[in-house]
């Protein structure tokens, strides 16, 4: 990938997203579902048994060193994940917790740098609680790695974040410190650079593996003995769903992935014994991801099956977040928020609103996930079919 390519391809992705916002792998775990009177991973569309909490951690790589600044690598880690019933008496989580006791010098950055009209941010809760309990009697915690968007940050898709942890998954969400439009670490926010944009992809294609090592070898105490190791995924929207694309042909930990509004390279190409499952999400009018088509078609047809395509009619590259939500003042300025027109005739339409979206996201994430690490036959059956003709074109092709 020459210069001017990464370059393009940082270019695409900034538009629009702020901050307040050689080796086979794949192959998947043996073995059913945990026995459990109540599935937590079954019913992929309605929330799970549990109420979703999250917490924050700070994690340095010793054998890296930060690209924009001194010392060794260090991550801003979200994690979400099925939390006590007492949990309705914790702390709900606000969006300006995600700034970690830095939010107004993270507005006020924001407003220097004319990237916030003053009086816009919106404070608000987001349907998790803040440090809960781990739920007692939840089973053994398959491990999500969730991957941002460029120049974006861990929270943006923390209504998906909820839904997976209510079904009783672990979700991990860095954010890619210099690559992160704010990461806000103790000594201060690292705000996002473009002076490290060219290695940028392979420190957070590290990141991810770096994230799997952390939560494998030596858990945080909260997580100690209530995850899953065997059982591993990958996610990510955007520039993230490159990250995760990338790094899955040299992972062999993971045994599905999720990719969002994105793409991958035919170089390397995909390792002929890689097995994980994949599931890649598209919006027909994504204007963002429209001049990397035929890349992504092309990393498609390299995965190995079980595949599934589910191209999102009417719906731009944004619908895929959180962004449409808390940046409801660049709305119509967002592709994939509110209103659209279509790539090839111009012609004005809606993209659909959150809570439609959300419901679709949801659903098929949580069947993908469920049937690639259990094997679960309802969650497969799920998978078979498209249970929103309305709104999307799928293709699963598992044979």
């Amino acid at each position: 990938m020459t210069p001017r390519a990464v370059i393009r391809i940082g270019l695409v992705f900034m538009v629009g997203v702020l901050a307040a916002c050689g080796q086979s792998g794949g192959a998947r775990p043996e073995g059913g579902r945990p026995d459990q009177t109540q599935n937590a991973f079954l019913d992929p569309s309605h929330p799970g048994p549990y109420l979703a909490g999250n917490t924050s951690f700070i994690f340095e790589d010793p054998g890296r060193l930060l690209s924009c600044g001194a010392g060794n690598r260090r991550l801003v880690t979200e994690v979400w994940y099925p939390a006590a019933d007492e949990a309705v008496g914790w702390p709900e989580n606000r969006m300006s917790d995600f700034f970690l006791d830095q939010f107004e010098a993270a507005v006020e950055a924001l407003r220097q740098s004319g990237q916030l009209p003053d009086g816009e941010f919106h404070d608000f809760t987001t349907g998790s609680f803040r440090d809960a309990p781990v739920h007692p009697d939840a089973p053994a915690m398959p491990i999500l790695i969730f991957s941002h968007g460029f120049s974006s940050n861990r929270f943006q898709n923390y209504t998906m974040c909820n839904y997976l942890a209510g079904h009783g998954y672990l979700v991990v969400s860095p954010d890619h410190t210099c690559n992160a439009k704010i990461a806000p670490l103790p000594e201060g926010i690292v705000l996002f650079t473009w002076s490290n944009a060219l290695a940028s992809l392979s420190e957070r294609m590290d990141d991810m593996s770096f994230l799997i090592d952390v939560f494998t070898g030596d858990p945080p105490e909260k997580f100690e003995g209530r995850l899953d190791p065997e059982r591993i995924g990958f996610w990510g929207h955007s520039y993230g769903g490159m990250t995760v694309t990338e790094q899955l042909k040299v992972e062999p930990r993971v045994s599905a992935m999720l990719q969002m509004a994105s793409f991958g390279f035919p170089f390397p190409p995909v390792p002929e014994g890689l097995s994980a499952a994949t599931l890649f999400m598209w919006g027909e009018q994504d204007k963002v991801m429209a001049p990397f088509e035929d890349l992504h078609d092309e990393v498609v047809s390299q995965m190995p099956v079980p595949k599934y395509e589910l191209e999102f009619l009417d719906t731009g590259h944004f619908a895929f977040s959180d962004l449409c939500v808390f940046l409801d003042f660049l709305l119509m300025e967002l592709d994939g928020c509110g209103r659209g027109t279509r790539i090839a005739t111009g012609e004005p339409f809606e993209n659909p609103d959150h809570g439609e979206m959300h419901q679709i996201l949801n659903a098929y994430a949580t069947a993908f996930f469920g049937a690639s690490f259990f094997g679960d036959p309802e969650l497969s059956n799920y998978l078979l079919e498209n249970h929103f003709p309305e709104r999307v074109r799928y293709n699963p092709m598992v044979n």
